[in-house]
């Protein structure tokens, strides 16, 4: 019988103590696999969506809060801005691509985001093919068609042909306003991209504007008719037509990245909008508040990890300690000290390499039942089962630290003398 085989039933005469050394191995493996896995592929899905557009003019306030709202649809706006500012950047010569989209209304927590026609051919810079793709029906030809990303189509009621009303606001709340009368029809349903348009619903500008003129008629005819009470009867209304001068944002394309710079100065001097270029702000959300994070995860993998070795070091000091008698009479029966040696560090390193391929296994099939929520709710695509360096790196270190952590009673069998164990001695 070979070495590792008896390695392989020492651990298993004791199955209590060897599933508890195992499991505190795999719980920290677990985490170190989910923490580094999900860090660098959202890191990548953040980047390579960031990387879409080089800039990003809206509403001055925050720059995060801006790039989050119009790339990500994860946050609130920053207000919005002259229809003038979009045309004056679509006609500027740097800017290779400028795509309005107008933001306000959504449908069951999907954004309803207005847009213009030629947002369909936008194309990924770094890869040079189209980001957004038809799988069903066409594009929309009348001012209420709708085209849905993939998983608003995979997630709501919604198929071709169908009809529904937008809420007032981004989210959903009891109370918010519905839009009965002005009802989209589904035209369209775009291919999974892999980005945050997956969770959007494109409608042509045109029905921004008219859905939020008649709101602000409303509010005007309302605001009329108070002040008319104040009065005595004179009163003011608006025209209706302050929605068709604004635009939420204008994402831009640019015929060379380092112009970022340059066109940023002149729009955040020179006119009453704010920029923000993704990438530089994606960054600043990593370095800020995830990397922190995730380090303090790591810190708790590392600390679960050390705790598991110093079990697997007492666990089998403690087996060895009982085992003084199978051994000495290996020793006698013709076995060499460096075969004891062996044979301890052997369960230290099947004990190891049990918990890490069990840790890794738990970390990433975890990861692929998170990955459905996370592409659902903010369209982060992970690539659950993939490894890198660092994480090879990684799994290395633990099952080093746990083979080293078989050296202690190794050393102590190796140096005991078969004579004394067979006669109760130590």
């Amino acid at each position: 019988m070979s070495l590792a085989r008896i390695a392989w039933r020492y651990l298993w005469s004791r199955p209590l103590i060897t599933i508890a050394a195992v499991t505190g191995i795999a719980l920290g493996v677990a985490l170190i696999c989910a923490v580094l896995t999900l860090r660098r592929e959202t890191e990548a899905s953040l980047k390579r969506e960031a990387g879409l557009f080089d800039m990003v003019v809206g509403a001055k306030g925050s720059p995060l809060q801006l790039v989050l709202s119009t790339v990500y649809h994860l946050d609130v706006p920053t207000g919005n801005i002259p229809v003038a500012r979009y045309k004056a950047l679509k006609a500027d010569p740097r800017v290779a691509a400028a795509y309005a989209i107008g933001l306000g209304d959504n449908y069951k927590n999907f954004r309803i985001v207005g847009v213009e026609s030629d947002y369909f051919g936008m194309k990924d810079p770094n890869r040079g093919t189209p980001v957004l793709e038809l799988a069903q029906g066409e594009l929309f030809k009348d001012a209420f068609d709708v085209v849905l990303g993939s998983s608003v189509a995979a997630q709501t009621d919604l198929k071709l042909g169908a009809t529904f009303a937008g809420t007032h606001g981004l989210v959903s709340v009891a109370g918010s306003a519905v839009h009965d009368d002005f009802p989209y029809r589904v035209v369209g349903i775009l291919k999974p991209s892999g980005t945050a348009q997956d969770r959007a619903i494109f409608a042509p500008m045109e029905s921004i504007w008219r859905v939020h003129e008649k709101e602000e008629s409303v509010h005007d005819a309302i605001k009329g008719l108070s002040t008319a009470e104040n009065s005595g009867g004179n009163s003011t209304k608006g025209d209706g037509r302050g929605a068709r001068d604004q635009v939420t944002a204008v994402l831009l394309q640019l015929k060379a990245r380092g112009m970022r710079l340059w066109l940023a100065d002149e729009v955040r001097n020179g006119t009453e909008s704010m920029p923000a270029i993704p990438v530089n702000e994606v960054l600043r959300l990593y370095d800020n508040v995830l990397t922190p994070m995730q380090q303090a995860l790591l810190a708790v993998a590392a600390l679960v990890v050390v705790v598991s070795v110093l079990t697997v070091m007492t666990t089998l000091y403690q087996a060895a300690e009982r085992r003084r008698k199978d051994i000495a009479i290996i020793r006698t029966l013709g076995g060499r000290p460096r075969e004891i040696f062996t044979l301890s560090v052997a369960e230290a390193m099947l004990l190891s390499l049990t918990g890490i391929v069990i840790g890794a296994l738990l970390g990433h099939g975890g990861l692929v039942l998170a990955s459905h929520f996370l592409q659902e709710s903010s369209g982060i695509t992970v690539g659950a089962w993939s490894m890198d360096g660092v994480e090879i790196l990684l799994l290395s270190v633990v099952f080093l630290c746990g083979s080293i952590a078989g050296l202690v009673p190794a050393v102590v069998s190796y140096r005991r003398s078969p004579v004394g164990d067979l006669h109760g001695g130590s």
